[in-house]
This record gives C-alpha cells, structure tokens and sequence, in this order.
C-alpha cells in the first residue's frame, strides 16, 4: 500500500508539497537577496579615512599580531581560527573555513593585514595571500540551490498530490511520480551532505564551487530517472508453475 491509496495521507503529502514550495520562495525571495545585498555593500565599500569607533559601512585595514594558531588539514574536521591583536591591544578571535592559503601558512608572531567592516573582522591578508574569515559576507547560492531543491520536490509533490485527488485513485505511474519527487529531496539534502565531506578533502577553491553541487545533483537525479524507467520496462514477474 502506497501513501496515495489513501486520500487522508494524500492530502498530508500536498500539504507537505505546498510547506517545501513555501520554504524554497523564502530562501529566494529573502535570505539569497540579503546576501546578495550584503556582498555587495562590503564589495563597494569605501575605505575608511580614519579607524572607525563604532560599526562602520567602510572598510578599515590595519596590521594584527597573530597568535593561537589552529589549523586542520582539509581532510579533517575540526577548528580553524587564530586570535590577532592590534597595536592598541584589542583581540579579535577569527574563525575560518579552511586551512589555506593563508591560515596554514601562519605562525605566533606573525603579522597580517586585517580587514574591518560593520565591526567584523572580514579578511586577513598575509604571505602574499588573502583569505575571508567565517564573519565574511556570503554569496547567495547557497540559499538559491537549496531554493531549487526544496520547489523541485515540493511541485512534483503538488502535481502529483492534485492528480491523485482529482482522479479519485492511485495509479501506478502517481507512485513513481511521488517516488521521484522524495527521490529529489534526499538527493539534495544527500548532496550538501556530500559537498560538506568533500570540503574537508578538496582543495579550498574547489570545494565552494557551484557546478560541484550541480554535478553531484544531476548525477543523482539521472540515476533516479534510469532506475524508475527500469522498472516500468521491467517484465511481470509470473508465478511458478509445479511440474
């Protein structure tokens, strides 16, 4: 038995449909424009003609000292960050992504330029380098890709759900459809799963990249394509028959 040979279910599976749509039109009309916004007002920020003392929306540069080092290779997870000092003594604790290019090339003693914007500490520079810390502006497609998970599932989900009431029953090809639709929900949720294991392991350049993510996805969502069409191709399996 299917969830769609039931109409009470079926209706709790639309609403779910219409609770992913919703969710998704949020992250693209809310949170990926934020950010968007965010990156751009630090990108054209001017720089600061004096050190700012309180938040500012210019950018203020000035030389740190480095101390408490803590890097992890990309293979492992744990604890990326190291505390810089300025000439006035103030501490400023600093997380980070990733392990390069500058974090791990980094000693107690050293100097590098940091970078100051709305009271966040967004940028070190050092070794010829420059590296964003974790209170950086984001881009938006993060928010844009998990958009586009949730609608893809949350549609097929509604398509289906509508068809199934509106037919009266369930037919097998509303199951397979239903399939697919949950298929591509765990396939993105697997794929950001995935893409976080991977940037433990590639590169810092590679591992934020957004045809990663679209290659893992469509890899997926074609092996969920092939997979159904077997089993629609797939001969009745016949019972037995006693010699």
């Amino acid at each position: 038995m299917g969830i769609l040979d039931k109409t009470v279910t079926t209706i709790f599976a639309l609403l779910a449909g219409v609770a992913l749509v919703g969710c998704a039109a949020d992250l693209s009309t809310v949170v990926a424009p934020d950010n968007v916004r965010e990156l751009h007002a630090y990108q054209t920020a001017p720089r600061c003609p004096v050190a700012p003392s309180t938040a500012a929306e210019c950018r203020w540069t000035e030389e740190f000292t480095v101390s408490d080092v803590r890097v992890v290779p990309e293979s492992k997870r744990g604890d990326r960050s190291a505390v810089l000092t300025s000439a006035s003594g103030t501490r400023w604790t600093t997380g980070y992504g990733h392990s390069g290019p500058v974090l791990e090339q980094l000693a107690d003693g050293d100097r590098v330029t940091g970078t100051i914007w709305r009271g966040r500490l967004t940028e070190i520079t050092g070794h010829g380098a420059a590296q964003e810390t974790r209170r950086a502006p984001v881009n938006g497609s993060g928010p844009d890709i998990l958009a586009l998970v949730l609608a893809s599932s949350g549609l097929v989900t509604i398509f289906v759900c509508g068809w199934r009431l509106r037919r009266g029953r369930a037919t097998p090809e509303m199951e397979a459809a239903f399939v697919v639709a949950i298929g591509l929900l765990l396939l993105g949720l697997f794929s950001e799963v995935l893409l976080l294991i991977l940037a433990e392991v590639l590169p810092w350049d590679v591992a934020d990249h957004f045809w990663l993510f679209a290659a893992v996805f469509v890899a997926g969502a074609a092996g969920i394509a092939v997979w159904q069409r077997r089993s629609f191709n797939a001969p009745p399996s016949l019972p037995g028959i006693p010699i």
